[in-house]
């Protein structure tokens, strides 16, 4: 029999001893078994409440933490979602997070949100592993995604792949140029979210795909609108932005500069609508009574915007919330697919920045 230094027979170390407390350690402090506290932490319902208590308490206790990586390895299945966009630090991207973070809460799930870049496609990859699935937040059909090896369960929000939550860009165009066809306005110009797709010397687009779709379709029906109403579109009228503040000044600006500007912007975001606003408002132009400004989205620089932006809304943190509870239920094998899921609507906000010409 091995003894110690002393002389005296050694003792298993308690956990308080131990660098890294094990499941087994929560179990014995609690004085359950060891697939009890798995099923606490796994969220299942099977376990009686008195025990689930003793089960939190010595978590609590002994500050233990679920090794998601062992369980992974293990083939064991996390309570994690991995959330991945390349534009992080903008304002759409914020509301769809915003709106999944609450639906992985109610669900007891968790999220680890990551911003996509060339230097980090490893990282990615290591999280996707551990991720019960994947939202990908506008993600483009090239860059890095041929590195990650995404989960098995992916939903993209605004963007390429087989499993896409996307509004009715086509419908909300639509409803924009309504009002502003409605409003009297005959002379609309329009800044897309297009800046970089390739165009003809008309300044018409290639064909499809590009890498925003919804651009597209909500310059397809700003032409479709203008050319029911009988109204002329100049070359010089349709102006190319990349959704960015300063890309919808320098777009307001050409058109701004036109020997017959237009008296109306259908922008295909908000940002580049205020952006618009900002230009017109530094040339001594009022908002709206010399030009009339309609954006995209409803982020909430909309609503504190002087003037106040009318636009059109995005469910945006509906659909985070919505995607998240769909990538649980693909998981949890209660639905086989997501796709064929019809878009999600749009609405009217109006606020301020529109007028009767």
């Amino acid at each position: 029999m091995l003894k110690s230094p002393s002389g005296k027979r050694p003792t298993t170390p308690s956990p308080s001893d131990r660098s890294v407390v094990t499941l087994h350690d929560v179990a014995l402090r609690a004085g359950v078994s060891p697939m009890t506290v798995s099923n606490v932490i796994n969220g299942k319902t099977t376990v009686r409440p008195d025990a689930r208590k003793r089960v939190l308490d010595a978590i609590d206790a002994t500050g233990y933490r679920v090794n998601l990586l062992a369980r992974a390895l293990a083939g064991g299945r996390t309570r994690l979602i991995s959330v991945f966009s390349p534009q992080l630090n903008r304002p759409y991207a914020t509301e769809v997070v915003h709106g999944a973070s609450m639906a992985a809460e109610a669900l007891n799930y968790d999220l680890v949100v990551m911003m996509l870049s060339e230097k980090n496609a490893t990282d990615l990859s290591i999280m996707t592993q551990l991720s019960i699935g994947a939202l990908l937040i506008q993600p483009t059909s090239h860059g890095t995604w041929s590195r990650v090896s995404l989960p098995e369960h992916v939903i993209s929000v605004d963007g390429p792949g087989q499993q896409v939550f996307s509004v009715d860009n086509y419908g909300g165009a639509t409803l924009a140029m309504r009002h502003l066809i409605e409003l009297g306005h005959t002379r609309i110009g329009c800044i897309t979210g297009l800046e970089g797709e390739r165009q003809l010397p008309s300044g018409r687009l290639l064909s499809p795909p590009y890498d925003r779709d919804d651009a597209a379709e909500r310059l397809r029906a700003y032409r479709d609108c203008m050319e029911n109403a009988g109204l002329d579109v100049p070359r010089d009228y349709v102006q190319h932005g990349n959704y960015r503040q300063a890309s919808g000044a320098v777009a307001a600006r050409r058109l701004l500069d036109l020997s017959t500007p237009p008296t109306a912007l259908f922008v295909s975001g908000d940002a580049m609508a205020l952006g618009a606003i900002h230009v017109a408002q530094d040339r001594g132009l009022l908002v709206p009574r010399d030009l009339s400004v309609i954006g995209f989205d409803d982020l909430p620089i909309a609503a504190a915007s002087r003037p106040g932006l009318t636009t059109i809304r995005q469910p945006l943190q509906r659909m985070g919330e919505v995607a998240v509870q769909l990538l649980v239920a693909l998981a949890e094998g209660q639905v086989q697919t997501a796709a064929g899921r019809p878009p999600f609507p749009t609405e009217l906000v109006q606020r301020e920045s529109t007028a009767r010409r």
